[in-house]
């Protein structure tokens, strides 16, 4: 039996995927249409943390060999959640993207 049919054979499991897919579907939706806002936020994140560094005397290439190590984490981390856990999420908010850029 694939994944489909278990999916589809259990109720509660089907409920919640169609929950995360509606959650994607608002998440892209409500990104795109502030997308600018978004790239702000993340442009004055950056900024903040490199003048956070550069206050606190370290180098940037000691501060990148510690997110290499967070990097790694992270990839650990997304192979253990699988994309049962994502991948519901993942779909609906690049279809809700695609909604919001046509809808304009």
């Amino acid at each position: 039996m694939g994944v489909v049919e278990a999916v589809l054979a259990n109720p509660q499991s089907y409920a919640i995927m169609v929950l995360q897919f509606l959650l994607g579907l608002a998440l892209g939706y409500i990104s795109v249409k502030a997308l600018k806002y978004i790239l702000a936020f993340i442009a004055i994140l950056a900024l903040g943390t490199f003048l956070s560094i550069w206050s606190l005397g370290t180098t940037p290439q000691d501060v990148l060999k510690n997110v290499g190590i967070a990097i790694d984490a992270a990839k650990g981390l997304a192979i253990v959640l699988g994309l049962m856990t994502v991948g519901p999420v993942s779909i609906g908010f690049i279809v809700g993207a695609i909604i919001a850029l046509l809808k304009k």
